[in-house]
């Protein structure tokens, strides 16, 4: 009899603990090291991002300005490929791009004045909304 209640026990342990572990929850892993890449898509991701910047027509901004911003918005995101696509770390990767985050909007600022500049930048993060969820990458700018 004891041994049955012994048998019976061990089997009813070992029933409850494959239970128990059957209910784990498995957590992804990630990489630590070079997560920040450039989509597989960088073409589209380029023209994308630069159309995002694009300020439009209806800030009123004067044509040499637009023209200047233009030529700027195109070397910053050339600057993010080049850093995106680029050796290093994340840490790296994201100190450099927050510094051309900050040089992009210093320089808004000084050519467009703060409330034209407002503007523009609240423009850019509408449009680069949708692009949030398109690339992970987006959410970085701006």
């Amino acid at each position: 009899m004891k041994r049955k209640m012994f048998v019976l026990c061990f089997l009813m342990m070992a029933i409850f603990s494959a239970g128990v572990h059957a209910q784990t929850v498995k957590m992804p892993t990630v990489p630590s090291a070079n997560t920040l890449v450039l989509p597989a898509d960088k073409a589209g991701f380029e023209k994308d991002f630069l159309a995002a910047l694009d300020p439009g027509t209806d800030l009123g901004i004067s044509a040499e300005n637009l023209g200047k911003l233009t030529t700027k918005n195109k070397s910053f995101v050339s600057d993010i490929m080049g850093i995106m696509g680029g050796k290093g770390s994340d840490t790296d990767k994201l100190s450099k791009i927050g510094l051309k985050n900050t040089d992009l909007t210093k320089f808004v600022n000084e050519l467009l004045g703060a409330s034209t500049a407002g503007k523009y930048l609240e423009k850019v993060k509408k449009q680069m909304g949708p692009f949030k969820t398109k690339y992970n990458l987006a959410k970085l700018f701006l």
